[in-house]
């Protein structure tokens, strides 16, 4: 078959209905229409590093790698910078952008340069497709995107290219998941040495199914837990046991290092290298279980045992120990939560925006979120029981993202209660996607919380004894931008109107923007307290 024709016959056995991008003459128009008669629906936004987030994340609701497209050159460039947050955002994606054409084939274009190269380093898998291995390396692309930890995939479809087929190539073996009977000796022993174990659990965990043996393991051994950023509700964060979010920031007054203070020894259990904001710095005895062979180690561990977390983790939990008393968990975290504390004085809090959301989104809805002042806080003060139900940014630590996150996720699925949470600088980045969630009936809320200024970076401005320039931004109406594009607009300035405004918005089967203007400079010198910073940090 055709090109085009492959790639979303191959899309929609993947589950898709839908792929993102922004078309050009070529190719892209033969995506287009092929994907109209298989019905794999074409959602065009207004750049296409929103479409890689959009997908990306529609694909990661659905549980497969989902599709953006866009032209060759500055396209493929524009594509590049959102298939890298997919990358640190460790969600599945296939990326293909039309291509230069084959040597026998006419130039059409000099808009031409080097395509793979912009791509190299946050991709797991790239190809130019082929007339002999198109097929097959399309397929190889939808696999390699989801499976395992997720890895964004690019294909290049070089303009000219006529009917591709499916290479006879022999299916790659699996990777033996079974485990070094020696290795998890050693674990055991590790085990058994250590009173005071903290463990750090990631997203490999929630993979393998294991979610169970983890709470088991923990309980068994009396454990502490912190949980990966990219890994909420690995671990029930209604447990006692539970601690908080491991950030990798290495400073005295977060919670990870309040708990690897008084803990001797720390289980590494399914976690990503990628998801901590600095290189391990610590000289705790540690040991890793891995899932695979593979994958990094974040820290120096003294034993590491790869294959199977489900069984490794069973046979981890045959033995009861002593360990971790609850009430020692309980005052680690509220040490750490006075920080996080509603300031008493303001009249609209970040915190008042959390709380309510909490209260009003059901126990099964999605929490959608970004990068901003208030990210930590949603670490803190917003529980994950469940896996699935939380999807903010982790190692990307990611502007922008907010927005496109959610028109995918809205689309992938229409029924689930969602929330967006973003900010007034990330929304200036997405403003053009307003315009897809009332074309496509995406019905969500989208909660801007707007402080007039790149927050932040303000708090981090000030705390390193800069000047306060450059940050602030004129004042925008962008509930009025919102009802321009087709969409409710409101501005609410009190937690009563919040959720007053929220609760309808919950209702409405239209995209509903709700700009939450907060106390901006209460705003601002929240954020450093929240990142350990206590410098300007003074108890109400």
């Amino acid at each position: 078959m055709k090109a085009a024709e492959a790639v979303m016959t191959i899309a929609k056995e993947n589950r898709l209905e839908h792929f993102f991008g922004i078309p050009g003459g070529g190719s892209p128009l033969e995506l287009i229409d092929a994907g109209r008669q298989r019905g794999v629906q074409f959602v065009n936004v207004s750049h296409e590093s929103s479409a890689a987030i959009a997908a990306a994340t529609y694909g990661a609701v659905k549980k497969t790698a989902g599709l953006a497209m866009s032209i060759r050159g500055v396209g493929a460039a524009n594509l590049a910078g959102g298939v890298a947050n997919a990358y640190f955002e460790r969600l599945p994606l296939v990326g293909i952008c039309e291509a230069p054409a084959v040597s026998s084939h006419p130039v059409e274009s000099v808009q031409q340069c080097e395509q793979e190269k912009l791509f190299d380093g946050v991709v797991g898998y790239q190809a130019t497709l082929t007339a002999d291995e198109g097929v097959t390396m399309i397929h190889r692309a939808f696999s390699r995107a989801a499976e395992g930890r997720p890895t964004p995939s690019m294909l290049h479809l070089p303009a000219g290219l006529g009917e591709i087929r499916d290479a006879t190539t022999p299916a790659q073996p699996a990777e033996s998941s079974a485990i070094n009977e020696k290795s998890l000796s050693q674990v055991q022993e590790f085990v058994g040495k250590h009173r005071q174990i903290a463990i750090l659990a990631g997203a490999d965990v929630i993979r393998a199914g294991a979610t169970s043996e983890l709470l088991a393991f923990a309980e068994a051994i009396e454990a502490v837990v912190l949980v990966a950023m990219d890994a909420r509700g690995v671990f029930p964060e209604s447990s006692p046991r539970w601690a908080g979010v491991f950030l990798g920031l290495f400073n005295p007054n977060v919670i990870e290092s309040r708990v690897f203070k008084q803990a001797d020894a720390i289980v590494f259990v399914g976690v990503d290298a990628m998801m901590t904001h600095a290189p391990w710095k610590l000289a705790l005895p540690t040991c890793e279980l891995a899932a695979r062979s593979g994958y990094s180690t974040m820290s120096s561990p003294e034993v590491r045992v790869d294959g199977d977390l489900k069984l490794t983790l069973k046979r981890l939990s045959e033995k009861r120990k002593m360990g971790v008393a609850i009430d020692d968990i309980k005052q680690l975290r509220s040490g750490i939560l006075q920080y996080f504390k509603r300031p008493a004085e303001v009249r609209f809090a970040a915190q008042d925006i959390i709380q309510v959301s909490r209260e009003l989104l059901p126990s099964d809805g999605l929490l959608l979120s970004e990068t901003g002042a208030f990210v930590c806080m949603l670490e803190h003060l917003w529980p994950v029981d469940h896996p699935g139900n939380f999807l903010g940014t982790s190692g990307g630590r990611t502007m922008g993202l907010t927005v496109p996150a959610a028109l995918g996720a809205r689309l992938a699925d229409r029924k689930r209660p969602m929330v967006g949470i973003g900010a007034d600088g990330s929304l200036l980045m997405r403003l053009g996607e307003l315009e897809a969630f009332a074309r496509t009936g995406a019905a969500l809320p989208l909660v801007i919380i707007n402080d007039q200024a790149l927050g932040t970076m303000k708090a981090r401005q000030s705390a390193r004894g800069f000047p306060d320039y450059g940050l602030d931004f004129h004042g925008v109406d962008y509930s009025a931008i919102a009802r321009a594009c087709g969409l409710n607009g409101v501005m609410v300035e009190t937690p009563e109107a919040f959720r007053l405004e929220l609760g309808q918005a919950l209702k409405s089967d239209r995209a509903t923007l709700i700009e939450a203007r907060v106390d901006a400079k209460v705003y601002q010198d929240s954020f450093g307290p929240t990142i350990g910073d206590l410098s300007q940090w003074t108890q109400a």
